[in-house]
């Protein structure tokens, strides 16, 4: 795939400079919100749980606004959506300098922060289409989704280390840098009006979209071959959300490692997991070759290396200190496991997302993954607060062991149960 048309079209260069920027300044935030809260109650009998509502504080706004926000963008002029979003979140970045001592104020800037971000997300995957045309478009969407993995990796694994080196508010500093730099190259692109204007009124939209959702909601709820592929990507969200709360507990508690290398044990190998399981994909086709069969296959797999994480943790081996061997065995043991649950989890989301796209009409495909957004985001907010709150009451390693057993259990039914496509109402 050739991708020299880049340095050919500049608007969309600079577009995808934008991404990346803000991309990488929200994962940066996002592990500096989590270490932050887990140093503040840390402790205390309520770290894990702080740790749940921190990650919730920025997931729980895609549950609520994300299908708004989408309408929204569709009555304004994208350009300044992107200017503005990445404006007003580089200003509000600096409130964290302010209220870096509480817990209550560091969730409410994090969850309004947040839901600005719901109106820059939209406004950017809309304008794609608007910068590029015929067959450059696979490759512009190829590099966004590249971005997305590549971001995730960049701004997890670097915000641990900048810490380390400049002190706990440097990647806030960072971060606000970048936000106000995404926002400058927005400026520079053309404007982005949508082609058609919509001429119903803020009260019409809200009624259209709520209807919307339900009607949605029970048709996908209704029918096997759009429920079954959904419910193995919001099990993947469910099973990335717990482990992204419980990593720094797992590195300080289990490991006995430093707060600040939690990424490289944990963050950074699932990263890189998901890249090699992105990769990969096409291999295990080759060799499956059917999808529903990957996607069983896939999810029995993905649910034993959890159980093997869950059963690596129950070996305590911070009375040896840190440096030992032992503990560098252990270390390196749950990094190249969290590797594996990466690549199982990507291989898992990338078929099951094709067989939504293979058994969905293009009518109402982006109604299906509009529902599927939101579904995602809910599995990634409730399981986190529950198994937060167990993990407080019960220790890491228990909950890790229950969360792989249940997993193995329901991904062994489908294994059993679901032989073939039609079992599902899936195409052959």
């Amino acid at each position: 795939m050739d991708f020299r048309f880049v340095a050919r079209n500049r608007p969309f260069a600079k577009l995808w400079g934008a991404q990346m920027l803000s991309a990488t300044a929200q994962h940066l935030l996002n592990f500096a919100l989590i270490i932050l809260v887990y140093t503040l109650a840390q402790g205390t009998r309520f770290a894990n749980i702080s740790v749940a509502l921190v990650v919730l504080s920025y997931g729980v706004p895609s549950v609520l606004f994300a299908s708004v926000a989408g309408v929204f963008v569709d009555h304004w002029d994208r350009r300044i959506v992107m200017l503005v979003s990445n404006l007003v979140r580089a200003l509000l970045v600096l409130g964290f300098f302010v209220f870096s001592h509480n817990l209550l104020e560091l969730f409410i800037l994090s969850f309004v922060i947040a839901s600005v971000t719901q109106f820059f997300t939209p406004a950017e995957a809309a304008s794609i289409p608007a910068l590029v045309k015929g067959p450059d478009l696979l490759a512009a969407n190829s590099l966004f989704v590249l971005s997305f993995y590549a971001t995730f990796v960049l701004g997890y694994s670097v915000s641990a280390p900048l810490i380390k080196l400049f002190g706990p508010m440097a990647p806030f500093g960072f971060a606000t840098v970048m936000f106000a730099a995404a926002s400058l190259l927005s400026i520079g692109l053309p404007s982005l009006k949508p082609s058609s204007w919509l001429t119903q009124s803020i009260t019409e939209i809200f009624a259209k979209t709520w209807h919307e959702l339900n009607t949605n909601t029970r048709m996908i709820f209704s029918t096997p071959k759009l429920y079954f592929p959904i419910l193995q990507l919001a099990t993947v969200q469910a099973v990335l959300g717990t482990i992204l709360t419980l990593a720094p507990a797992i590195a300080m508690t289990v490991l006995g490692a430093q707060l600040t290398d939690v990424s490289q044990y944990l963050i950074v190998p699932a990263g890189l997991g998901m890249v090699v399981g992105v990769i990969g994909v096409g291999f295990v086709t080759r060799i499956l070759h059917e999808k529903l069969k990957i996607v069983r296959y896939s999810a029995f797999a993905t649910a034993l290396i959890l159980l093997a994480l869950g059963l690596s943790t129950e070996f305590h081996f911070l009375g040896l200190g840190y440096g030992t061997p032992t503990v560098l065995i252990a270390q390196l043991t749950v990094a190249v496991i969290v590797l594996a649950l990466g690549a199982g989890n990507a291989i898992l989301s990338t078929t099951a997302q094709t067989i939504l796209q293979e058994n969905t009409t293009d009518a109402e495909r982006g109604k299906v993954f509009g529902s599927l957004n939101m579904v995602m985001n809910i599995a990634s907010t409730l399981p986190v607060l529950i198994a937060a709150t167990l993990a407080d009451a019960f220790g890491v390693a228990k909950i890790l062991v229950f969360l792989g057993l249940a997993l193995t259990l329901l991904a062994g039914w489908q294994l059993i149960v679901i032989t073939r496509p039609k079992k599902v109402g899936l195409k052959a």
